[in-house]
């Protein structure tokens, strides 16, 4: 990225407290101080995750939520609503429609459980938007998947900020 030196003294640069999501939160502050923030329409570089393991993955999609969770309880009071659409559908899919799915087969019984088959349908609708491919598949598969450790990274984000702690890096290599 490049920027005015004095651009981003006068909104205070990047938040040196927030451990993942800095530079879309930087990037709002720019944005809501009334800069323009432009962006060339070619590739500038490539970003290697270098992620082998499940767990790197998993690890990364738990920041990520902590990110978006961080995000949206700064800007809570903002008129953008950031990363709350994000914080949302990380609690709905793997917090409140489980919950709703066992209680229902606690009160209902066992054919509730059915009510599970929303995921798989979510999925193709998913991989309808992501290509036909097995690549688009396969992303919509880790796309619904990844809703799972964005709620804990949410929880975890939400536990800490209750309790008065600070959370340390989440790292994924």
């Amino acid at each position: 990225m490049m920027a005015r030196i004095e651009v981003l003294a006068a909104i205070g640069g990047y938040r040196d407290d927030m451990i993942a999501g800095e530079e879309p939160e930087m990037c709002l502050r720019l944005r809501q101080s009334g800069m323009t923030i432009r962006r060339l329409d070619v590739p500038m570089t490539l970003h290697d995750a270098d992620m082998h393991r499940f767990g790197q993955w998993w690890r990364r999609a738990r920041r990520a939520g902590h990110a978006f969770a961080e995000g949206s309880w700064l800007h809570r009071s903002g008129v953008e609503p950031f990363w709350r659409r994000e914080t949302r559908r990380a609690l709905i899919w793997a917090l409140v429609i489980p919950a709703l799915i066992l209680m229902a087969a606690l009160l209902i019984g066992p054919w509730a459980l059915l009510a599970l088959l929303v995921y798989p349908l979510q999925v193709a609708r998913m991989a309808r938007r992501e290509g036909s491919d097995g690549d688009g598949r396969l992303r919509a598969v880790f796309l619904m998947l990844s809703k799972f450790p964005e709620a804990m990274g949410i929880s975890e984000f939400h536990l800490r900020r209750l309790l008065g702690r600070k959370a340390g890096l989440i790292e994924y290599k």
